[in-house]
């Protein structure tokens, strides 16, 4: 049963892509869009996915700002962020505050379905 997935980013053609990239790994299903942190929350909220992929730089709330949120109304999602930021101190930033990864926007489909399949696994 693929992963339901909610997509984060203020950025239309980015969402598509990545979405095509899930979807047709057949490993994920988009349940829901984002286009700014606050609409996150809600989508999170309402429905509860598995994976949740959190673009840090948003409008209204960011990524970070959202993040605590996001994983207080959807307690059971894993928070990916997806950023085009170097994942240095801002990685760390949202690994304290509990998301599961920090992945950089770029790099292929391919390496982005492999490296979430790798945080779903049960071992993760």
């Amino acid at each position: 049963m693929p992963y339901r997935t909610l997509l984060a980013d203020d950025v239309f053609d980015l969402r598509f892509m990545v979405k095509l990239a899930l979807e047709r790994s057949g490993e994920f299903e988009v349940v829901a869009e984002a286009e700014n942190g606050k609409e996150a929350i809600e989508m999170a909220q309402e429905h509860k996915p598995d994976l949740v992929l959190l673009d840090i730089s948003m409008p209204i709330l960011d990524g970070l700002e959202a993040l605590p949120q996001v994983l207080q109304v959807c307690d059971k999602c894993r928070v990916v962020m997806l950023s085009g930021f170097e994942s240095s101190r801002i990685g760390t930033t949202a690994i304290d505050l509990g998301a599961a990864a920090y992945l950089e926007k770029g790099i292929s489909p391919k390496q982005l379905v492999d490296q979430l399949l790798e945080v779903m696994s049960p071992a993760a």
